[in-house]
């Protein structure tokens, strides 16, 4: 089975998907490509049929938290492509030996509904067993980071490298780096982990290191008049007002 591929022209970003697991490519300024986790190490190979017919030149690779099913597949990508890589300012942190904190087995396991809202596809499976050992972190082991440093931090409220017409947004709960991607203009939210979509709503990360920021985050976020939500997981939702749905 091959890649699920997605354009939405309209916000100027493209979806790869294998499985649960999102990988984003936005249209970014002056011809920029900007890929957003690419967690899965055979993302770099999905991504590159549709890079083809793309206009532009992959010039920044990053992802909206350090777990493996989000940056797996990064550092790979980002030498491919001569790009740079730019990752969550609290991320970065852990490359300097901080240990992170990841939800636990029981919190992990009220995702399990993803599994069954998009076709099984075998190579998503034996990719994010692959990716575990390649980069990010989960489970009880510390962040793994192959190849030279990103060189770049995302920081909350700046526009994104490469991409400007996106702006990050700390979106603590899940994980303490996790981050978020809003464009003001086409009310479009990337928002990693933080909402996830299941069975057509949204839903707030069920599995989280901290229930209160969590919490804060869900509140925030609720505050932006989202039309479009690109999940990390689950499938896309379009709608008037999103938060409608949840």
């Amino acid at each position: 089975m091959g890649a699920v591929v997605e354009r939405l022209a309209a916000l100027g970003v493209s979806r790869v998907s294998r499985w649960c697991f999102n990988c984003y490519l936005l249209t970014g300024d002056d011809g920029a490509i900007v890929v957003v986790d690419p967690g899965m190490p055979t993302s770099v190979d999905d991504v590159e049929p549709l890079l083809a017919t793309m206009a532009g030149q992959v010039r920044v690779v990053t992802a909206t938290h350090g777990h493996c099913d989000h940056v797996g597949g990064a550092a790979a990508l980002a030498r491919r492509h001569d790009a740079n890589v730019h990752l969550p300012t609290v991320t970065l942190s852990y490359l300097e030996g901080v240990e992170p904190r990841t939800p636990s087995l029981v919190k992990l396991a009220r995702t399990w509904p993803l599994l069954f809202g998009q076709p099984f596809d075998r190579r998503a499976a034996t990719g994010f067993v692959r990716a575990a050992v390649t980069a990010g972190f989960g489970g009880t082991r510390r962040m793994l980071w192959p190849g030279p440093r990103p060189v770049g931090s995302l920081e909350d409220g700046q526009p994104l490298h490469g991409a400007s017409a996106w702006t990050v947004v700390r979106t603590p709960g899940h994980t303490d780096d996790s981050i978020a991607l809003w464009n003001a203009e086409t009310r479009t939210l990337l928002s990693g982990d933080a909402v996830l979509t299941i069975n057509g709503r949204p839903r707030f990360a069920p599995d989280t290191v901290d229930v209160r920021a969590a919490a804060e985050t869900a509140s925030r976020l609720r505050e932006l008049p989202v039309e479009h939500l690109l999940p990390g997981h689950g499938l896309p939702i379009h709608a008037r007002s999103v938060w409608d749905l949840a």
